[in-house]
């Protein structure tokens, strides 16, 4: 023995230790859990977020001439989705809520779709906001996007504030514009 230390002294410290240290990643862990996004709403880092939104313009699905800075002045939400999409089925009636909140705009590109799907789809949930097709994937690259539904919010000077990846629902869009407004945005 180098330390003078029994072996039965040395347990019961290295328990003590781990004891604590079990605790310390307890608390830890806790805290995580308790201050986290909710996995309902997944916003995610993105290139973008924070700088000018990438030009997105082009004739609507309705041929109709369309731009984003056209919305300027309002929140938008820029709603990547599809008709072959599930999940931006399920997403459709939130974003329909939202739209008529008042509290934005919704503008959708169609995601590598056609455009009689994708305005069957958009009339299916009585969806009236300006949609563009995007068969060649063109804009999906230009603001990141790997696959529907993926959405970003559009500040009214035309900043990208966040990326949403999947389904989101009109309350967390509420609370997501709230956010905005309590930075002065």
């Amino acid at each position: 023995m180098k330390s003078g230390v029994s072996s039965r002294t040395r347990k019961p410290r290295r328990r003590a230790r781990i004891g604590v240290l079990s605790g310390v990643v307890l608390v830890g862990f806790s805290v995580f859990v308790a201050t986290r996004t909710p996995t309902a709403l997944s916003v995610s880092p993105s290139p973008i977020v924070s700088h000018q939104a990438p030009v997105l313009a082009g004739v609507t699905l309705s041929g109709k001439q369309f731009s984003l800075t056209d919305y300027r002045g309002s929140f938008v939400l820029v709603n990547f989705f599809a008709s072959w999409c599930a999940q931006c089925a399920s997403e459709e009636p939130q974003l329909v809520a939202f739209s008529k909140s008042g509290l934005g705009k919704v503008l959708a590109v169609d995601f590598q779709d056609q455009n009689g799907p994708g305005a069957r789809f958009l009339s299916e949930y009585h969806a009236d906001w300006p949609a563009v097709v995007d068969q060649s994937g063109e804009v999906a690259v230009r603001w990141g996007v790997s696959a529907p539904p993926e959405s970003f919010l559009v500040s009214p000077t035309g900043i990208v504030l966040t990326k949403i990846v999947g389904p989101v629902t009109s309350s967390e869009l509420t609370s997501l514009v709230a956010i905005a407004k309590s930075k002065g945005f």
